[in-house]
């Protein structure tokens, strides 16, 4: 499909009809989430798989609080991922974390029978039933998701738009710092563009407060707009701790080759990448076993934002590991885990608030039907 976007980032409103529209990929709500729930609808109802109801906003609530990275008190509304990490780490209930759908439901008994039960009942009292809302492709738990909604502006852009449009392509080292994953912690050369660049190229608005990087899997995480204008400071590389020299317990990666032995690295921003250490990101997928393998085209990688610092051992370090490692290096909680808010397999970026009388895109189908999920789909407060 040829994009009308490199030669005036135009942007396009679209009435889009997506309940019945047949899912072009299966892209569930944030499928390599263990939860149960997300089967259960989609069983019971199959024609919504690959819609805009087709995510963990149907059952979750977005809390308002400041976004993952934020050392300031400047506070956003977050998307259900981040609120649902903010609610519990800060000693809230799961149950909390549900909206009006998803408590009823919950209620319900947590079933297929119980969407059946609560169907006429209208949980986010906004007049509509559930039933009806699920039938014309709107949020049964948020209010202010209406049938007589628009669907938002978008934009679509690639690399090539990017680049035609003369957002300039940056290179950043960047270290990033893991809580369990087999990856471990890494010293990477990031090759990409700033996501403000390419924001601001798209057509953002003045009005625009935040964005919600999404992933192929579902799994989305906010940053504000103060966030992406600022550089960060990053600390002096620690060396030692690869596997060539710590053996089977090394857990470091040192892909740069711009590491210097007491100099810090360089400050850094949040950075769309498209390559790392010099090579392309393999294409992402959801394998047969409802995982997500492979981050690119497109990874949002975001710099240690409020205490950089160094590398820490896996929380799964096994104990003969843990008591090898200098205690400085140990697992520690309070260091800052930049990974968790490092987005792989980029496709769509919601920017908030939406406009009046507008709700949520079926991004899904769009970002998949862009030249085979090679560009991402960018909605929300963008100027029109």
């Amino acid at each position: 499909m040829k994009s009308k976007f490199p030669k005036k980032f135009k942007v396009i409103a679209v009435f889009l009809t997506v309940l019945l529209m047949p899912a072009a990929v299966v892209i569930a709500a944030y499928k390599t989430h263990t939860e149960i729930d997300s089967g259960l609808f989609f069983k019971t109802f199959p024609n919504l798989l690959g819609t805009k109801l087709d995510g963990c906003d149907v059952c979750h609530v977005r809390t308002t609080a400041p976004p993952p990275g934020e050392k300031g008190k400047s506070a956003v509304v977050l998307s259900s991922c981040d609120s649902c990490h903010v609610i519990t780490d800060y000693g809230g209930e799961k149950g909390e974390t549900l909206n009006a759908f998803g408590r009823d439901y919950m209620k319900a008994g947590r079933d297929t029978a119980a969407f059946t039960a609560i169907a006429e009942l209208d949980s986010d009292s906004d007049t509509l039933s559930n039933a009806a809302e699920l039938k014309a492709g709107t949020n049964p738990g948020d209010p202010k998701s209406l049938p007589d909604m628009k669907p938002a502006p978008y934009v679509v852009f690639s690399l090539k738009d990017l680049i035609e449009k003369g957002v300039s392509i940056k290179e950043q080292t960047i270290f990033v710092n893991v809580t369990k994953s087999k990856d471990g912690d890494s010293y990477s050369d990031m090759r990409g563009f700033l996501l403000m660049d390419a924001l601001e190229a798209a057509g953002v608005s003045d009005s625009a407060q935040s964005v919600d990087v999404i992933s192929l899997d579902g799994y989305e995480t906010t940053f504000s707009i103060d966030q992406l204008r600022r550089s960060y400071k990053q600390a002096v590389p620690v060396f030692g701790f690869d596997k060539e020299t710590f053996g089977e317990c090394g857990w470091v990666r040192y892909g740069s080759k711009n590491l210097q032995e007491g100099v810090p690295l360089p400050d850094a921003n949040v950075l769309m990448t498209f390559e790392i250490n010099g090579e392309a990101y393999a294409p992402a997928k959801i394998d047969e076993n409802d995982r997500l393998v492979g981050a690119g085209p497109f990874r949002l990688v975001a710099p240690q934002m409020k205490n950089p610092g160094s590398p820490d051992i896996s929380s799964k370090a096994t104990g003969s590991c843990v008591e090898k490692t200098p205690e400085i290096y140990r697992y520690n909680k309070s260091y800052e885990k930049n990974s968790d808010y490092c987005v792989k397999a980029v496709v769509a970026i919601r920017v908030n608030p939406m406009p009046a009388g507008t709700m949520d895109i079926n991004w899904s189908h769009y970002a998949e039907k862009a030249d085979s999920g090679n560009k991402i789909v960018v909605f929300g407060a963008l100027k029109r």
